[in-house]
């Protein structure tokens, strides 16, 4: 995803190098002038021929993607060259991905996340990490007198905290013009290039995609709506999914035939793009609208993630399949919940014979004895801490 801060972290790697400065060279391929291969080919040699090959060389290529047949490049350097190291960077995952093959045995890739809660926090200066096995002592010892600048800071993190030169800016209207002019479009225009697609398609099948965040998606009714065909809908969600814009959940079941028939679920990757798309004031996260921006968020930061929905339309937000187990969890981001907002939860403890279950609340902390089980209530804010 673009603006996540990658060219920073390049920058910062280089000043803990230590290295001599003959050894290292960055080249940023946002220069529109170094984005023809000749050119390039030149100043990556200049710098191999006149670097002291005897000590470890660091070769730096931002925006990697908008290098034409860059791969087959690096494939060359890195085949012929000793003592280097190279570090790549691209904002279209497709791009990368599509050239794995040719650099097979030689690559490393690393995912950049939009800025988690947890990093938002300690920008701030305030505690960001607490034990997940020791949540509700530290609770008690570290959060509950400052309970109040958490959830502040949380409301804040929900419309601006994803993207790093946000943060201490406060105008909205230019909060929402930078990340759907700068994060949105320019990561749709990269890889509907990249993927010889349409642009203009991909661009409102996203703002239908952001204005169903946290909800289920079907497949045939967005082709209805933008009037292309199924597999065209299918791909382009492919591309959406890979460019990090969106994250697809599928049902909790042990058969893959099944997962792939049935309804999907599908999180924008930051509330703050829903926001933008969608032009809806910052006091939204007031509303009922929370519910779905704080379930993405908690979705977007849990890897090995599905959701629960039975034939009977008993539905459960997120099932978690981490070393604990597979642990259901339900967002109810209210003060009050109710006996109702715990029926699927349960059901699904039942059914699953698992003991223990989880509620993300807006702000309620306390564990439950109920049917055998062992529910938890966590603020949405305490439970992003111990992640």
């Amino acid at each position: 995803l673009r603006r996540v801060g990658k060219t920073v972290l390049m920058k910062q790697i280089i000043q803990s190098l230590g290295a001599g400065k003959h050894n290292i060279c960055y080249i940023s391929f946002d220069d529109i002038d170094f984005q023809r291969y000749e050119i390039a080919e030149s100043l990556i040699n200049y710098f191999l021929e006149f670097s002291a090959r005897s000590k470890r060389r660091y070769l730096f290529l931002d925006e990697i993607q908008k290098l034409p047949n860059w791969a087959d490049l690096l494939k060359t350097i890195y085949d012929t060259e000793e003592n280097l190291k190279i570090f790549v960077s691209g904002s279209a995952s497709l791009e990368l991905k599509k050239h794995k093959e040719t650099l097979a045995g030689r690559i490393l890739t690393f995912h950049l996340p939009v800025f988690t809660f947890s990093e938002f926090v300690r920008y701030r200066g305030m505690a960001h990490k607490i034990s997940a096995k020791r949540m509700f002592r530290e609770y008690e010892l570290k959060l509950i007198t400052k309970k109040e600048r958490y959830k502040d800071s949380f409301n804040e993190y929900l419309v601006k905290g994803a993207f790093p030169e946000l943060l201490e800016i406060d105008d909205e209207q230019f909060i929402k013009k930078y990340i759907k002019e700068s994060v949105v479009e320019k990561s749709i225009s990269d890889v509907a290039k990249i993927a010889e697609a349409d642009e203009k398609t991909i661009y409102e099948l996203f703002r239908l995609m952001a204005n169903s965040n946290a909800q289920l998606f079907e497949i045939r009714n967005l082709a209805n709506i933008l009037k292309i065909n199924r597999n065209l809908v299918s791909r382009y969600i492919g591309l959406l999914e890979k460019s990090f814009l969106i994250k697809i959940n599928y049902n909790f079941t042990a058969s893959v035939a099944k997962q792939v028939r049935a309804g999907k679920k599908q999180y924008v990757a930051h509330p703050s793009i829903v926001l933008a798309m969608l032009d809806y004031p910052f006091e939204v996260i007031n509303t009922e609208v929370s519910g779905h921006l704080v379930e993405s968020v908690i979705a977007n930061s849990l890897e090995k993630t599905a959701f629960w929905r039975s034939p009977q339309k008993e539905e459960v937000d997120i099932v978690l399949n981490g070393e604990a187990g597979t642990v259901p969890i339900e967002v109810k981001y209210k003060s009050y919940i109710g006996a109702s907002d715990l029926k699927s939860l349960l059901k699904f403890c039942s059914r699953f014979k698992t003991r223990k279950g989880m509620v993300i609340t807006k702000d309620l902390m306390k564990t439950q004895k109920t049917n055998h089980n062992e529910i938890s209530f966590v603020p949405a804010w305490t439970f992003l801490l111990t992640l």
